[in-house]
């Protein structure tokens, strides 16, 4: 990245503030996904940086998507866009949604299955292509915050707590609303841009699978 702009600067600065309280309360276990990059003891770091890939434990993961919900509802403006892969995740965030479509221009969330009762103030969106179904996306874009946590699955368990992803999260406006403007397109049904996102955004999956082990192992 050549430069960053101020609003990618003060978004960044207000991410970080939310997510520390998480990051005490949570086991968060991240790895570079390029081994080029990786440092200290074994590689793990409790927060990855920004606009780089790394693989994310589900806490990690789950700690940088409340951050930047949070970031939302302190906005209290802009869309938050979330994918949960299956409607049974997203049921335990059921009331913090709710409380983030009360002040947010609109929400919308991406998930398999029927959308739970009393939850009409939420734009609900089928997930209608499997591929779909390995990305976890947080987006969130106003006029001056910008941030988005782009992952995709890297292993195949679907017990929640064993899954472990590839991604990165990134507070480039130009990049936050080019991934917003794709959902848009998706939400018409061109379903041609699932393959460009495969092309263009698809994180890098790690080769060798003691990678996924080191995050699964208890530190």
């Amino acid at each position: 990245m050549i430069c960053r702009t101020s609003e990618e600067k003060k978004s960044e600065r207000l991410f970080r503030s939310r997510l520390k309280p998480y990051l005490k309360v949570k086991k968060t276990r991240t790895i570079p996904a390029s081994p080029k990059s990786r440092l200290g003891q074994n590689g793990k770091e409790k927060l990855p940086a920004s606009d780089v890939t790394h693989l994310f434990n589900h806490e990690a993961m789950l700690a940088v998507s409340h951050a930047i919900e949070d970031l939302a509802e302190e906005t209290g403006e802009g869309e938050l866009i979330s994918t949960f892969q299956h409607v049974d995740h997203f049921v335990p965030q059921r009331q913090r949604y709710l409380n983030l479509a009360k002040c947010l221009d609109a929400v919308r969330v991406w998930a398999e299955g029927e959308p739970p009762v009393g939850t009409r103030s939420i734009d609900f969106i089928p997930i209608f292509h499997p591929e779909l179904t390995r990305y976890w996306v947080v987006l969130f874009d106003s006029e001056d915050i910008h941030a988005v946590l782009f992952c995709k699955q890297a292993n195949g368990c679907c017990e929640f707590p064993k899954k472990v992803f590839s991604g990165f999260y990134s507070f480039n406006p130009f990049l936050v609303r080019c991934i917003r403007r794709r959902f848009s397109l998706l939400a018409c049904g061109m379903d041609g841009v699932i393959s460009h996102f495969e092309r263009h955004f698809s994180p890098a999956m790690p080769d060798p699978l003691e990678d996924i082990e080191a995050l699964l192992t208890p530190a």
